[in-house]
């Protein structure tokens, strides 16, 4: 999967694991998502019903379309909360947008997610 991340500081160690996040749950890296988030962690696409929760995410993953390209456009963090907005291109040619809205566990700067809202359009 190609990555192409916005150029930015680098001094936020909060907005730098929701980029990870992202990119995590795009490559379907079920691994690396674990160690991003918290035990208890939902996951909910705004639009369906069902929420996808730390016990099912290998499995939710591994059933999801493959992504050949993320463009991460613009991420924020503040407090407790974080952003992620840009593109996913895949296999067949269809390209969404998308936005990650995520909540931290605390303010702390190596807060674990607790849960995250994913916006696509597209």
């Amino acid at each position: 999967m190609k990555t192409d991340v916005m150029v930015h500081c680098g001094n936020s160690p909060k907005m730098e694991r929701v980029i990870d996040l992202t990119v995590a749950l795009a490559a379907k890296d079920a691994d690396s998502v674990k160690s991003i988030v918290r035990e208890d962690f939902v996951w909910k696409t705004v639009g369906q019903e069902a929420l996808i929760s730390f016990e099912d995410l290998s499995q939710k993953l591994a059933k999801r379309p493959d992504v050949t390209e993320i463009k991460v456009e613009n991420a924020l963090s503040h407090g407790k909360g974080a952003m992620c907005e840009g593109t996913l291109n895949f296999e067949d040619g269809d390209v969404l947008s998308f936005c990650n809205v995520i909540t931290f566990s605390s303010t702390a700067k190596d807060a674990l997610v607790k849960e995250a809202h994913t916006y696509f359009i597209k």
